[in-house]
């Protein structure tokens, strides 16, 4: 399969997934937990996705 990745992409992926993860805590530390696991769980997936992307981009 011949896929090219975006380099640009993938790091606002990571960023976004980072993010996500950042919101999550902060959620957690005020004691706002309504919504802290659907951004811990976006946070982890978009991570995931953008490393799995950028060690797609670096392969080819």
């Amino acid at each position: 399969m011949n896929f090219q990745v975006n380099l640009f992409t993938a790091i606002i992926v990571l960023i976004v997934g980072l993010y996500d993860m950042a919101y999550a805590f902060n959620r957690k530390r005020y004691k706002q937990n309504k919504g802290y696991n659907a951004f811990m769980i976006l946070g982890f997936i978009f991570t995931i996705s953008g490393i799995i992307l950028l060690i797609m981009h670096w392969v080819k």
